[in-house]
């Protein structure tokens, strides 16, 4: 058996190159902080107005556009599992079938997932959510936005843990440019992408990309074969008119087609293989004009079509099925003396329309309308107070009102105190309530919707231009828990569960910057008549602590990013063993940027630089099992260039 890499020696590597990287750079050029570096900028999803981040009185998180080209994430998934406070439970096999790339926030897998403000969640897969593995152009992105904490006031179901805004780019000034890029690497994978961006005199402005993924089987840390192979082409199209500063039109069209292959079951080296096709299509209308010197209205329009065809050799198994959500969302805000008044109204519908062998799921639809207000009262300089309430009537369950209040202390420019009570509720999905499969498995139409709260501390604070942290501390108290337990889905009783993290941001120089966090979720252990006698947090699927460390440096033509994630105390379920090395693990990752020339750059990334062999999906966490240990992929290296004309 290979040996593995004990996360000691991850760790005092990463804080070795940390080191060196500072030594090398005079600690007197800490003054000289450029304004480009510092931690400012602007967010949209916390009240969904545009505002500093340090005054946003929410935990968020931006993913940047430097961050993005630092890293070069392949697809959105890569990108999130950096963040603190998110936790991905991914398959090996990249995430192509119907199950894969959960994403939960704090502790909970009820997050809504944002194109520009539209809502790409799909209902009637496993649960209410967004594929993120399907996102795959990072060369369209502005910026993610990852808002952790129960939002539902203003986002509706769903949003009970977070949401996750993808913010794409526009061009702000007269121009046109064309990028092209290629990558290749271990495991046969290669990407080879186009995008042409501009605006013209007119202030008519696009955005097109085109783009290929291929991979093949991967090797993990401990050397198996495990089985994969990817097919993928993603069409992006963009087209938008700003008749004046406030007042714009844009349509958006995204095309995501793939054909794939996966290992049947986990376990390692296993050999059958289920073959899929996947063909995903977004449509996306918006207008935002300005009524009036102070009032903005915001309108969008969108449709979200998954297809999924996933079929195995032996041919004894077949799932598929095509669904879509077609919704409608009005925005209007309006900024009077002391007061940011929003309200707003939401639309959405999903349906499935076909689902082979599931009659009694075909045909199904869930239709959701909702009306929301929300007031942002300055009372002076220092306090602001801000009530919301949602009212939601849905098809199956009917209607449910949803308040919230936050009041947020900011003493001086430095420092922001907030405080907030969210009430959520969740709906069942389709799946959950009509699902059936070969294995005996089913939906229960009898399930109520989840209900509860969550009550939220935290301070931000800057010591300095260059120096920020935050700190946040959360209780979410759930009843009627939906959870699967003896071969269907059922009302649990109550959960309560809470958790807190603290991220520190530091800018040393123009070139070099570090930020370290760490978050800590505990939930209650919550028995079902299957397994009255589970562990904590989900019968331990989700680990009690996780950190995520990253430096970036960048001088002259050379850029780095070092990332670490830790996983800390995911301790498996309490009815199987688990090995420590599995339990808390280190996994790392580099990336290297040389500007060959101006319109020119290459690079070279080294994903899991230790080879660790570890897994993220916590079905089963006995990599000795027959069928329930899906390998992350073990050591690998891209490299690729992208030029801009």
């Amino acid at each position: 058996m290979k040996k593995t890499v004990f996360s000691k020696k991850s760790l005092l590597a990463a804080i070795a190159c940390t080191t060196f990287y500072t030594a090398i750079i005079p600690q007197a050029w800490a003054e000289e902080v450029k304004d480009e570096y510092k931690m400012d900028g602007v967010v949209v999803t916390a009240s969904k107005i545009e505002e500093d981040p340090f005054k946003t009185a929410a935990n968020v998180d931006v993913i940047t556009r430097a961050m993005i080209e630092a890293n070069h994430y392949i697809n959105i998934s890569e990108a999130l599992k950096n963040v603190p406070g998110v936790t991905i439970q991914n398959y090996g096999t990249g995430g192509e079938n119907y199950s894969s790339n959960r994403i939960y926030i704090n502790g909970t897998s009820n997050v809504v997932f944002l194109i520009d403000g539209m809502r790409v969640n799909t209902n009637g897969i496993i649960s209410s959510r967004f594929e993120p593995s399907t996102m795959v152009n990072m060369d369209n992105i502005e910026r993610i936005e990852v808002l952790k904490g129960s939002s539902s006031t203003l986002y509706g179901s769903d949003a009970s843990g977070g949401v996750v805004n993808i913010i794409t780019r526009r061009l702000g000034k007269t121009e046109s440019k064309t990028t092209l890029g290629m990558m290749t690497g271990s495991f046969n994978t290669s990407q080879y992408s186009l995008m042409n961006s501009g605006r013209n005199k007119e202030d008519i402005y696009w955005l097109f990309s085109a783009q290929k993924d291929l991979s093949g089987n991967f090797k993990d840390g401990r050397d198996n074969t495990i089985q994969k192979g990817l097919n993928s082409n993603t069409v992006d199209f963009k087209l938008g008119k700003d008749f004046d500063k406030d007042t714009s039109l844009e349509v958006n069209i995204e095309k995501y087609k793939s054909d794939y292959e996966r290992p049947s079951t986990g376990g390692l080296n296993i050999t059958t293989r289920y073959k899929g096709e996947k063909d995903n299509t977004r449509f996306g209308l918006s207008y935002k004009n300005k009524i009036g010197g102070n009032v903005t209205n915001q309108m969008s329009a969108f449709k979200n079509v998954t297809d999924l065809v996933d079929d195995s050799e032996a041919k004894s198994y077949l799932l598929s099925m095509k669904m879509d959500t077609t919704g409608f969302s009005d925005q209007i805000t309006y900024e009077y003396d002391k007061h940011t008044l929003i309200g707003g109204f939401d639309f959405y519908q999903d349906k499935i329309k076909r689902y082979v062998g599931m009659p009694t799921v075909e045909g199904k639809s869930i239709t959701n309308q909702s009306f929301y207000a929300q007031d942002a009262w300055y009372l002076n300089d220092e306090v602001t107070f801000t009530t919301g309430l949602r009212s939601d009537y849905h098809s199956d369950f009917g209607r449910h009102n949803t308040p919230s209040v936050i009041l947020s202390y900011k003493p001086n420019e430095k420092t922001n105190y907030y405080v907030s009570y969210k009430e959520f509720f969740v709906a069942p999905g389709l799946s959950q309530l009509y699902y059936h499969d070969a294995y005996g498995n089913t939906g229960n139409p009898n399930l109520k919707p989840e209900e509860g709260n969550t009550v939220e501390f935290g301070i931000k604070h800057k010591f300095d231009d260059s120096l920020s942290g935050n700190f946040n501390i959360y209780r979410r108290s759930a009843d009627n828990m939906i959870m699967f337990a003896n071969k269907t889905f059922e009302n649990t009783g109550e959960e309560n569960s809470r958790g807190w993290n603290i991220n520190i941001n530091k800018i040393f120089n123009e070139n070099l910057s570090t930020n370290v966090g760490y978050t800590y979720t505990y939930i209650d252990p919550t028995p079902t008549a299957s397994n009255p006698d589970p562990n904590p947090n989900r019968d331990g699927y989700l680990p009690r602590g996780e950190w995520n460390i990253g430096t970036y440096y960048q001088k002259d033509k050379f850029g780095m990013a070092l990332n670490g994630r830790g996983i800390i105390n995911r301790d498996g379920r309490k009815s199987q063993t688990t090995a420590d090395e599995f339990k808390t693990f280190w996994v790392w990752d580099a990336a290297f940027n040389y500007q060959i020339q101006e319109n020119a750059k290459v690079f070279l990334k080294i994903n899991n630089i230790f080879d660790k062999f570890y897994t993220d999906q916590c079905y089963d966490m006995n990599p000795d099992s027959a069928t329930g240990w899906y390998s992350a992929p073990g050591r690998n290296i891209q490299v690729g260039v992208k030029y801009t004309l």
